[in-house]
């Protein structure tokens, strides 16, 4: 009697956590180099005697969809935006984190630093220092950051540093970890084939339109399942009343 009621409840639990996703999802459209979720579910098939069976939703996980964000360009130099498979490498108290969000500064120190003042890591994981006195500086496509040799009279250019690129071959494996950081625990990978665009920074990837749209249909099918449920309890407490037991 209580299968149907059940599975009523497991699929409630999953709408409601579409429902969070993409609301998360819908929140974040505007944010910086933010990447969507997107939930995994299974099927539990129990025997429910008699040769038939019970199908049950369990939520098993979320993935990041790594799909690249719209460009927007902002003028800064030491803006970037990644394209292609390939995070920034970020220092933080709590150990190496990633990033998509480029939108970069120099801190007192003349270290890059993220909007959070994490440094931001080279090819070899050390810091980038840029000097006080540095003059125009070029981001190229592979990270190399170039400028003018300091008192140089021939327009000599040195480079300071080269970003740190790293490709996280699990999606599933990202973790994240609060203002645009994500962590992974595997070994990343060369980030072969991604690129950089100096002035400019990545959106989210979020299709606001589409995200709208599931939130609605999740609204409607949230409340289909919380009716099946109240129905269901309904039932219940017909059954056994006419049985004779006290109602609930």
């Amino acid at each position: 009697m209580e299968n149907s009621l059940y599975v009523a409840l497991s699929q409630q639990m999953a709408v409601r956590r579409m429902l969070d996703v993409t609301a998360n999802n819908v929140a974040n459209m505007n944010t910086a180099a933010f990447r969507a979720e997107r939930p995994v579910f299974d099927a539990f098939v129990e025997k429910a005697g008699k040769g038939q069976k019970v199908a049950f939703v369990i939520d098993r996980a979320t993935y990041t969809d790594t799909r690249d964000g719209t460009v927007a360009t902002t003028g800064n130099p030491l803006d970037v935006a990644v394209r292609g498979d390939a995070w920034l490498s970020v220092a933080t108290p709590d150990g190496v984190r990633y990033t998509r969000d480029g939108r970069l500064n120099r801190d007192p120190d003349g270290r890059l630093v993220t909007l959070d003042g994490y440094p931001v890591l080279d090819e070899g994981g050390g810091e980038i220092t840029l000097p006080e006195d540095v003059g125009a500086i070029a981001i190229t496509a592979d990270g190399a950051i170039r400028a003018p040799a300091v008192d140089s009279e021939n327009g000599e250019v040195e480079e300071l540093g080269r970003l740190g690129l790293a490709r996280l071959p699990a999606a599933g494996d990202l973790e994240r970890d609060g203002s645009g950081l994500v962590r992974y625990d595997g070994d990343p990978l060369p980030a072969e084939g991604a690129t950089l665009i100096q002035g400019a920074v990545e959106g989210s990837n979020v299709q606001p339109i589409t995200e709208m749209v599931r939130l609605v249909e999740l609204t409607r099918a949230y409340g289909q399942a919380n009716r099946m449920v109240e129905s269901e309890h309904e039932r219940q407490k017909t059954a056994i009343s006419k049985l004779g037991g006290p109602a609930t």
